[in-house]
């Protein structure tokens, strides 16, 4: 069974690019040489200018490639860095809450207690009762204070 290299695809592609650059640098040996003993041609000066314009214009294009894949990879980073930020922002945020939500649940449970009083306050107090629970539920005492005032 014999393996063909399909040119279409990239791999196949990649085979041909890279077969051209051997051929181009084993040609460039041989021309070295050559010029080592003093016997370079015209036509292999044209063959030596052609291999040295074609290795620089694919060393320019493979420079941009590259460039381009280091500015989109910076691209990724900041948008993960930015993205990571966001991430931690929120938690924060979720915290934040979930910390006012704790202390409005201790809020509405000594609310709940001060209502529950409310039916065996003495004739009165019924107005020093709601109005802990006014101030309780507004923010303008701490449950302890709110316990600690009606106790009174």
């Amino acid at each position: 069974m014999t393996t063909r290299t399909r040119f279409d695809s990239r791999r196949g592609r990649i085979a041909a690019r890279e077969a051209e650059r051997d051929a181009r640098r084993e040609r460039f040996r041989l021309f070295l040489a050559r010029v080592d003993r003093g016997v370079l041609t015209a036509a292999d000066s044209a063959h030596l200018r052609g291999d040295v314009e074609a290795e620089v214009a694919e060393c320019d294009t493979f420079r941009r490639s590259a460039g381009g894949q280091q500015a989109a990879a910076m691209r990724l980073h900041k948008r993960v860095e930015a993205a990571e930020q966001a991430i931690s922002e929120a938690e924060a945020e979720r915290d934040r809450h979930a910390e006012a939500a704790t202390e409005l649940a201790e809020r509405l449970t000594v609310a709940a207690q001060l209502a529950r009083a409310l039916g065996d306050a003495l004739p009165g107090d019924e107005w020093h009762l709601a109005d802990a629970i006014r101030r309780l539920c507004s923010g303008e005492s701490t449950p302890e204070q709110a316990l600690a005032d009606t106790t009174h």
